[in-house]
């Protein structure tokens, strides 16, 4: 895992009947405790959290389970305290459905129904009964949307991953120096107040003056041994008379530390950072901040082991939210960010201007297997700076981005595979072949592709994390379309035309 602080945390919760005469109370019990037991163990294997209701609130001795309001009103309290990100009820018999309906008004989490496929009790009544209590009488969003799953673990998974991503997001903030709308891209401007109200904490704008002026106080000696960090790992470094010399590598480590310095001295949980380079850095102050998409988003560097934050360039708010919200679903792992430089029949281009994170340059997590796959050049923009190039290794890959349309959010979702970069496609770069590149097959119709993209901006990861994705979007009420389906991507063309 990546970064252990994004460890999902739930609040583990099982019902029994409320007490009454009986002859299998003791066997119900026995089931009930097993279950309960089995059910925990599981999640605590696949690194979830769990904050057992049973451990903290005093019951029957001996029972795992809740009969009564007023302890599933203390239940509710140790989930509070404990800062929980979404409740799983056990329902493995029955009982009165209102318990259910009473957690989730009190809680306001996410919540699901579980229960294992088993025909000696009457774990379908509660499931069915309870989850057609919470629709009837919808105290919040998350009752409306609550999940049920009947015997299928693996799947509760994805969502515990998937709603757990969306409340890490809710309750953190993003850094923007230079704020948003970068070269007059109309698609940037956002909506921060709508934003803050059901995706994210704060959004923080501060000027670029920020980092150069802090840039200017770097100790030298922390600039030299970042450089002897980058020579140790064997990173290219293609020094040229003028717009990447060695006085200009110092310049782009010089704002990489002022960035990193000033997220530590900002504090609190800050998830994502944009840098806005065109034009007061790129052009004016004269260099380019590459070194920020580049190495902030890694957990490591010269000074030893860091928190990665995910950053992005240009503002791109949308872009940088559907990268916290797939870090937040992977454990931690950077995303990639980029420009769709290409579309073309066989694969599209992710070729960001100047950098991405540095993870994607093998699919390694060891730093020094990932710094011997860079090369720093020449950048085909600005006044002076070194582009940090690499091509990204093949895999399956989600791609995600947030978009807007009319003042409504909507998610782009799809799965396809990074292919690995040949010589017969890097042979056809020249704007921009310095870049970081990644070439992903999508397998859809080209044009349809051409018309359905909601930016020139996309996100990326390793691994299939579509369900979690759906599951964070349909808890925050966002409409998501496949863009890995000629159908899909023509429902949403007619989406966006009739809205």
């Amino acid at each position: 895992m990546y970064d252990i602080e994004l460890k999902p945390k739930v609040g583990l919760i099982t019902l029994t009947d409320v007490p009454r005469a009986l002859l299998v109370v003791k066997e119900r019990e026995e089931a009930i405790t097993k279950k309960h037991i089995d059910y925990k163990k599981f999640l605590i294997e696949n690194d979830i959290d769990v904050f057992d209701a049973a451990d903290a609130v005093e019951r029957k001795p001996g029972w795992v389970s809740f009969y009564s309001s007023e302890d599933i009103s203390k239940a509710v309290d140790y989930f509070l305290q404990n800062h929980v990100e979404a409740v799983i009820i056990g329902c493995w018999h029955w009982t009165e459905p209102m318990f259910i309906v009473e957690i989730a008004r009190l809680l306001n989490k996410p919540i699901l129904l579980y229960s294992d496929e088993d025909p000696s009790w009457a774990a379908t009544c509660l499931i069915t009964a309870g989850g057609a209590s919470l629709w009837e009488t919808s105290p919040n969003r998350p009752a409306q949307v609550h999940e049920r799953f009947y015997g299928d673990r693996q799947a509760s998974l994805k969502w515990i991953k998937g709603v757990c991503a969306l409340e890490k997001m809710k309750s953190s903030k993003l850094v923007l120096w230079g704020g948003s709308y970068a070269l007059r891209m109309e698609y940037l401007q956002d909506d921060y107040p709508k934003l803050k109200s059901f995706l994210i904490n704060d959004i923080m704008v501060e000027d670029q003056y920020v980092l150069i002026k802090a840039a200017e106080k770097i100790n030298p000696e922390r600039i030299e041994k970042f450089i002897n960090w980058l020579k140790s790992g064997n990173v290219k470094l293609n020094y040229d008379k003028s717009m990447f010399t060695p006085e200009v590598l110092k310049k782009q480590i010089e704002l990489y530390f002022a960035a990193k310095d000033r997220i530590a001295e900002i504090g609190g949980n800050i998830s994502g950072v944009s840098v806005k380079c065109f034009p007061e850095l790129a052009d004016i102050y004269g260099t380019d901040p590459c070194f920020l998409p580049a190495f902030i988003p890694h957990n490591q560097d010269s000074e030893g082991p860091k928190k990665a934050i995910n950053t992005i360039c240009e503002g791109d708010i949308k872009g940088l939210l559907t990268m916290v919200l797939l870090t937040n679903i992977n454990g931690g792992i950077p995303s990639l960010f980029g420009d769709v430089t290409y579309i073309g029949k066989e694969y599209f281009l992710i070729s960001n201007c100047g950098a991405s994170s540095i993870h994607y340059a093998c699919k390694s997590c060891a730093t020094y297997d990932i710094l011997r796959n860079l090369t720093v050049e020449a950048n085909f923009e600005g006044a002076t700076g070194g582009a940090v190039g690499y091509s990204t290794p093949g895999g399956q890959m989600t791609i995600a981005r947030l978009v807007r349309v009319k003042g409504r959010y909507f998610m782009l979702i799809g799965l396809g595979d990074a292919v690995e970069i040949t010589k017969d496609i890097s042979s056809k770069f020249y704007f921009g072949s310095t870049w970081p590149h990644t070439a992903v097959r999508l397998n859809v119709d080209q044009q349809l592709f051409v018309q359905a993209l909601g930016a020139n901006h996309v996100v990326a990861t390793y691994g299939n994390y579509l369900k979690e994705m759906v599951y964070s979007c349909t808890l925050a009420g966002i409409e998501y379309f496949r863009i890995d389906s000629n159908e899909s991507l023509e429902r949403w063309l007619e989406r966006v035309r009739y809205l």
